[in-house]
This record gives structure tokens, C-alpha cells and sequence, in this order.
């Protein structure tokens, strides 16, 4: 039994099964909402795909998505059809996998054997009639023994944090929630401790965490986590009817359209996989939290949006299945065709809106972005570091008009490369300020805040001064100088965006401590810049981008890149393990010294305007 140091959960499951991700009223809309669509025919080609319980590879132990997703659908089926023979058969296949399970020693060992567990959740909780007393007592012990040989978190789930990390995936907000809620009748202590960390330290720290409604980890990883916040929802929600996440976490949705470009990707920013990833992820990458956010409140433009970015490869892998990280297969079960018919439609849609083009985001982020379908605009002011994920990029910005002119530099080839720890998270591949070559401070030389006073005290970068959205401008005023405290008395950074002009101005007043230290504003982009004094053109396939130095005078103007040195630091060209189309071909640098007043104008061009 555990012992919980949390208060009693103001929710507790109900006495009658089904209570996990459905109740009975609800089994009459899952027959009906997605009848005929794709994600009906998946299921029922999953629910009659052979179990061998062998796995997808080797190195992967017993693991395999496709056979988890088609035992998940076998005990869905049972379930609505109230089919005994078919319930005993999923529960006798299900306590085959638990006795046989074997999780290879890997770097996803949390992932792999949190998703058996929330697999025998599932079938525990619909075919809950259909299993013994003894039965019962097996599967238990043996969730509770892979949790305590293969999760981070530990069981009880008692590490790791609700701000950035692994803390904020399956393990405890999908895994062991969903467990806790099946077997609660038998082990209420489980459903005591889980759920009460959940209500006591999580929802406080969503409270800030995604306050601006802007996940500080990005588009990726921010998404990604997102989802499992929307999991914890809608469990608690499908359960008890009751919405017990902030507001701004759901309204987070909203964020990921800005950030999604014309040509359907994701604005890189932070960590990004999409570019190493399967199709379906990199030109559709917000389903997944789209469609929870949609469950979960029944907004329609989530829906909708969810909708078009839908593929098949979300519900079902495309062969063997394993991992984001192997063959591109969506492992872990985010997303099924089970789960889509269960949450789909969980909340009536209301009326559709209309986003306005330029949105401001506000603390911890603190980003204004400008999206009219065509171009994407970032200007990110970056109030509160998140550590993990989450790079230095203080103050800085991006410019998209069907291709990207302005860009983020770098590769996230995996965690602890190199190129990424030497390169892609630091100011110096982004357009940013360097002062001396440094960039801004780095909390708590980079380790993840273990508690929401840390975070909150100790990774400090920004504030915003002002910001402002209309139809002819949009601008963002920031001072980033707690970010440059280690070099710099004061820095601020105005960007303003003229839409109608197509020009992004960015101005900056740093104040170096020492007057004889080199200041430089930086610009990455994907081409070799053509410098002639102080005007710069990058060229693009359709567009180009004119930048012009306007003040000071006398700066120095380098273009560092090409071959050997797109991703120098120091001398030393990290070159990424995996390389992409938007790496960067380099950097421009602008330089001046001591004190300084930027203003740099960078206005976007068609290939047949003069100039």
C-alpha cells in the first residue's frame, strides 16, 4: 500500500466500471459519432491483427505499438458490444503480455512499459466483469513491479518536476492515472497518491507554466506536453465531469495554429524533431493536442484545425511501429483509433471563430506572433527560461513568407550531442545580441528547476515593457537585461513588425559594462548573404530579405558560414549527427563597440522587386 503525502483528491472515481476515458452514457455516442470514417476502419482492422506478444524488434524487448493498439481496440470492442467471449479471450491475452513482458534496458524503457501499463488499465477497467479476484490482484502487481523497475518518476511517482522534463509526460499524467482510476475499488492508496500530486503540485504549477498561453518549451516539446496535460484532463473529465485544468492551459491550443506555417510545418523554436521525423509529424504537427484541446473543450476551430491536419499514421504505425524515434511511428500510444473514438466528439462543438492575424502571448514566454497565412512573424521577448527543451534565445526573432529568410540555426539531432550542447541551444544560433561572444546567462548552468519557487525565482531573463497589435503595426518592447546581466548594466530590444511595409525593424539599446567590449546583431538565414557596406540581401527561392543597418554608423558586417563553418563556436564547427534543410547555411554578424544603438531594418522582398 502507499503512503501518500498529498491531501485526498477532491475527485474521486466513481463506484461503477466503465470510469477510464468513458462512462455508460457514453457508449451510444462512440457508435455513432466516427461511424464510417478512417479512424473506424482502423480499429476494426485492429481488432482482428494477430497478438504474438514476440514485440517489433529485438532491441526493443516485447514492445510492439501495433500489438498494444490492437488489444486496446479487442477490449474497447468487448465493451460496447458487451461481448463475453471476446472479453475473456482480451484479458487472457493481456495477462499473457504482463507474464512475458520484457523491456529492454533502453532510453524509452518509461515510455514502452508506462503504455503496458496504461494498456492493462484499459482492460481492466472495460472488462472488468469478465476478470477474477485473482486475476485482479496479478495485474496489479504486475503494473506496479514495471513501474518500479523502469520509471523515472519512480514508483510511488514521487520525482522529477511539473515544469520541464520528463515529469510532464505519460508516466504519471496518462500511465499511472489511468491505472490508479481502473483499480481504485482495490487500491485506493494508488489513485490517493497519483491523483494527489496531480491536484496539489501540477495544476499550481499550469497555473504559471502556461500562463501566457505559450508553452516555453516550444512547438515540439511544448505540443507534445501539452497533450499529456490535456490526458490528465480529459481523464478526470470522461470520469467525473468535471474540468479541473487553468483555462490558460487548455487555451494553449491556440498558440500551436499561430506557430504553424504555409506550408504546414512548425515554427522552429526550441528543441525541434518534426525535421528528423515522419511526414505526418513535420507537414502536420499539431493533431494530437489539437484534437484533445477539442475533446476536452469542444471549440471548434481546434477541431477544425485538428481535422485538417489529420493522417492515419497518428492513429495506427506505419509498419512494426515503435517510437517517434524509430521508423517515424507515433509510439506510445498518444493517439489511437480507440482514443479518437472515445474522445471524439467528447464535448459538443460550439460556434466556429476567427483568430485575429497578430496574437500576443504573454509571461513566462512573452512573445508576440504575427500569422496572416502567408507570413509568420516571431517576436519573442523570452521572460522566464524553461530549462530542458527550452534554448537561449532571449529577445529573439524569426521572419517566414513561404519560406524561411530569418531563421533559427541548428539541428536538435538528440539531447547530448555535441552540436546541440555546444551549438543549437545557445544565443549565439539565433538572432540574438552576443556581447564579447557571450550570450545571455545560463540559470543553474542549464539543469531543470525542481520545484515551481525555483523556477519561478532562479530563471529570470526578461520583462516586457509594452506591447501593441493592430492592423498596421505590431510591436513588442522588452528589457533583457537581467538576461545580459553577466556583461551588460542594460538591454532593450524593440521589434516592430509593419505588415502593409512587409518590413521588420528591430532596435536595440545595450549598454555594455565594459565600453571596449564588441556588440554584435546577429541574423541566421539559409543562403549566403550578398553584404555590400550596410545592406545585406539573403537570398531565398521566391523571396529575399533586404536588410539595411540604420544606425550606427560604421559597423562591421561578417558573413560566417558554408562549408566547415555553418555551425562554428570558437573555431570549432559542430557539425549536428543528423543534418536538414533548415540547418542554416551560417550567421550575419553586426558589429560595434561599446555602447550601441541598433536599428536594422529587414524588409521582405519578391525576387522581381528592385532594389
Amino acid at each position: 500500500m502507499l503512503s501518500s503525502p498529498y491531501k485526498k483528491p477532491p475527485i474521486i472515481p466513481p463506484s461503477e466500471h466503465p470510469r477510464l476515458m468513458l462512462r455508460k452514457k457514453d457508449i451510444e455516442r462512440i457508435k455513432t459519432a466516427s461511424a464510417g470514417s478512417e479512424a473506424e476502419r482502423l480499429f476494426e482492422e485492429l481488432c482482428t491483427f494477430q497478438i504474438k506478444g514476440e514485440g517489433a524488434d529485438p532491441k526493443l524487448g516485447t514492445y510492439h505499438l501495433k500489438e498494444y493498439l490492437a488489444l486496446e481496440a479487442r477490449a474497447l470492442k468487448a465493451l460496447l458490444a458487451d461481448d463475453e467471449v471476446l472479453g475473456r479471450e482480451t484479458v487472457e491475452i493481456l495477462l499473457s503480455l504482463l507474464r512475458n513482458v520484457f523491456v529492454y534496458d533502453a532510453y524509452m524503457k518509461a515510455r514502452f512499459s508506462g503504455h503496458l501499463i496504461f494498456l492493462a488499465s484499459e482492460v481492466y477497467d472495460w472488462c472488468y466483469p469478465w476478470i477474477t479476484a485473482e486475476e485482479r490482484v496479478e495485474i496489479i502487481g504486475h503494473c506496479e513491479s514495471l513501474a518500479e523497475k523502469y520509471f523515472e518518476m519512480g514508483y510511488p511517482p514521487s520525482m522529477q518536476a511539473a515544469i520541464s522534463g520528463h515529469g510532464n509526460e505519460a508516466q504519471l499524467l496518462r500511465d499511472l492515472l489511468a491505472f490508479s482510476i481502473a483499480v481504485y475499488d482495490e487500491r485506493p492508496d494508488i489513485y490517493d497518491f497519483c491523483a494527489g500530486r496531480l491536484f496539489e503540485e501540477y495544476l499550481p504549477a499550469y497555473e504559471k507554466v502556461f500562463a501566457g498561453e505559450f508553452h516555453p518549451q516550444g512547438p515540439c516539446y511544448g505540443s507534445y506536453r501539452y497533450a499529456w496535460a490535456m490526458w490528465f484532463g480529459l481523464l478526470i473529465y470522461s470520469m467525473s465531469g468535471e474540468r479541473v485544468l487553468p483555462p490558460v492551459t487548455v487555451s494553449t491550443a491556440e498558440s500551436f495554429i499561430y506557430l504553424r506555417r504555409s506550408d504546414g510545418e512548425a515554427l522552429r523554436l526550441g528543441d525541434d524533431y518534426n525535421e528528423t521525423k515522419a511526414f505526418y509529424t513535420h507537414k502536420n504537427p499539431f493533431f494530437v493536442p489539437l484534437f484533445l484541446a477539442a475533446a476536452y473543450s469542444g471549440d471548434a476551430l481546434w477541431y477544425k484545425e485538428a481535422e485538417k491536419q489529420f493522417r492515419e499514421e497518428y492513429l495506427i504505425p506505419l509498419a512494426w511501429g515503435y517510437d517517434y524515434y524509430d521508423e517515424g511511428s507515433c509510439g506510445e500510444g498518444v493517439i489511437s483509433p480507440s482514443v479518437y473514438l472515445i474522445w471524439n466528439k467528447l464535448t459538443p462543438l460550439g460556434d466556429e471563430r476567427k483568430l485575429p492575424v497578430c496574437r500576443y502571448f504573454d509571461w513566462p514566454v512573452g512573445a508576440t506572433v504575427y500569422n496572416d497565412g502567408d507570413r509568420l512573424i516571431l517576436m519573442k521577448i523570452g521572460c522566464l527560461w524553461g530549462a530542458n527543451h527550452d534554448h537561449l534565445d532571449t529577445g529573439c526573432f524569426q521572419i517566414y513568407d513561404g519560406e524561411i529568410l530569418a531563421s533559427d540555426s541548428g539541428v536538435y539531432d538528440s539531447y547530448n550531442t555535441p552540436h546541440r550542447k555546444n551549438y543549437t541551444i545557445r544565443t549565439l544560433a539565433h538572432n540574438c545580441v552576443l556581447v564579447n561572444g557571450k550570450g545571455t546567462r545560463n540559470p543553474r548552468e542549464g539543469k531543470e528547476p525542481k520545484t515551481l519557487e525555483s523556477w519561478l525565482s532562479e530563471y529570470g531573463m526578461a520583462k516586457v515593457i509594452s506591447h501593441t497589435e493592430s492592423d498596421d503595426f505590431c510591436e513588442i518592447v522588452g528589457d533583457l537585461s537581467e538576461a545580459y546581466s553577466e556583461t551588460c548594466n542594460n538591454v532593450i530590444r524593440k521589434m516592430l513588425w509593419e505588415p502593409k511595409r512587409g518590413i521588420l525593424t528591430v532596435s536595440d539599446r545595450v549598454e555594455p559594462k565594459n565600453e571596449d567590449s564588441e556588440v554584435k546583431f546577429l541574423i541566421h538565414c539559409q543562403s549566403r548573404p550578398v553584404i555590400n557596406g550596410s545592406n545585406i540581401n539573403i537570398m531565398g527561392r521566391k523571396r529575399e530579405l533586404h536588410v539595411r543597418v540604420l544606425s550606427p554608423e560604421g559597423v562591421t558586417v561578417t558573413a560566417i558560414g558554408g562549408e566547415g563553418h555553418r555551425f562554428t563556436v570558437d573555431g570549432t564547427d559542430y557539425l549536428p549527427e543528423v543534418d536538414t534543410s533548415e540547418a542554416g547555411w551560417g550567421r550575419i554578424e553586426i558589429s560595434a563597440k561599446g555602447s550601441v544603438d541598433f536599428m536594422v531594418e529587414l524588409e521582405i522582398r519578391r525576387k522581381d522587386q528592385k532594389i
